[in-house]
């Protein structure tokens, strides 16, 4: 028995038939993940680019954030400022309770009320 092979052309194979897709398709398969990806983009945008608004308060509820003292006389603000807090340095106090106070100057008054910011 003899087996016969015919030589065949690359013309002869079937091709997958083109897709040919509908208006409604083409907008399932090409415009919605097109949308869906730039309203991601832009949620991204907003939450990364936009500067935060909302800053939580970090003070102990309940404890004073100032406390009242009477200068003496003959006090320095310098004085004061390194009673209120020995820890920080002091020219930084300071400035704290000239901020606080609306102070112009460094100059005190013997019976003045400062507020002072609390540790």
């Amino acid at each position: 028995m003899t087996t016969h092979i015919l030589p065949t052309s690359a013309q002869s194979f079937t091709r997958a038939p083109k897709l040919n897709l509908t208006r409604r398709g083409r907008f399932v398969f090409i415009g919605l993940p097109l949308i869906t990806g730039a309203a991601a983009l832009l949620v991204v945008a907003v939450i990364f680019l936009l500067p935060s608004t909302v800053q939580a308060n970090t003070d102990p509820v309940g404890e004073p954030v100032t406390h009242s003292v009477t200068v003496q006389s003959d006090q320095s603000l310098w004085e004061i400022a390194y009673a209120a807090d020995p820890q920080r340095d002091t020219r930084e106090v300071m400035d704290d309770i000239v901020e606080l106070n609306g102070l112009a100057s460094s100059e005190l008054s013997a019976g003045q009320l400062l507020e002072i910011p609390a540790r």
